[in-house]
């Protein structure tokens, strides 16, 4: 699910949540005030599977490995 960002209008609180796709905004206040109907913040929203994840993660790893093995032969 994507983390989308929040502001109010009454009192210009920014907050997160994570939300489904197609999930009603009807009943989201704002966790400060307690005002209804937040705007929806524009943002870049990304998705990810889990697999897509976990190779990047590997990938990294492996790079910091080699550059940790790579400066301990100095």
């Amino acid at each position: 699910m994507p983390l989308y960002e929040f502001e109010c209008g009454a009192c210009a609180h920014i907050f997160e949540r994570v939300m489904k796709v197609n999930e009603d905004l009807g009943g989201l206040v704002c966790p400060a005030c307690g005002a209804v109907n937040p705007k929806k913040l524009i943002g870049r929203t990304r998705f990810h599977s889990r697999e897509r994840y976990e190779e990047r993660l590997a990938r990294r790893m492996a790079a910091r490995a080699a550059e940790s093995k790579g400066a301990g032969n100095r």
